[in-house]
């Protein structure tokens, strides 16, 4: 497993259509571990990572489940992966302190729902569907959004929204 380099805020990857995962193939496989061990060892660890924030416009996410998780659908090594995720469901409304790998350093509230439901492959490319709430649900929108060419900061009001990008420009 290596360590790769985060993409920033601002490379046009993180805003790129992303391609499907037709067929698992030892490149993704390689490729899902690196970002195992990018999400909990890169420059700044955090608790999910999207393909397009390594470069990759490919449609993968990573979790890091919190310990408190029941399950162990699509578990690798401790974290949870997911090919071609789709939210199918979602209810509820919480706002939460977030931050982004991609924008180091700024954060801000944000409102998700709570409770959701997502489906998509593993990495054995085996079909799943995981019904989550709390922080594993907010993990897996927000790294679904990446997926989308969204941000956090999307989810914010348009004045806040500024606030954000002008911190972002700053760092």
């Amino acid at each position: 497993m290596a360590v790769l380099p985060t993409t920033k805020h601002g490379n046009p990857v993180l805003t790129a259509r992303v391609e499907p995962i037709e067929g698992v193939t030892d490149e993704i496989l390689t490729l899902v571990d690196d970002m195992i061990d990018t999400m909990r060892n890169g420059e700044t660890p955090g608790v999910g990572l999207a393909a397009p924030q390594i470069g990759r416009a490919l449609s993968i996410i990573v979790a890091e489940p919190p310990p408190d998780h029941e399950g162990t659908e699509a578990v690798h090594n401790g974290a949870v992966v997911l090919m071609n995720p789709e939210i199918v469901y979602s209810k509820g409304h919480t706002i939460i302190e977030e931050g982004c790998l991609s924008c180091p350093g700024v954060t801000a509230e944000v409102g998700r729902p709570s409770h959701i439901v997502i489906k998509g492959l593993d990495r054995d490319g085996n079909a799943v569907k995981l019904e989550v709430e709390g922080a594993l649900a907010r993990i897996f929108q927000h790294e679904v959004d990446h997926l989308h060419g969204k941000f956090f900061f999307d989810h914010l009001n348009p004045i806040k929204r500024q606030l954000v990008k002008a911190r972002i420009r700053r760092t």
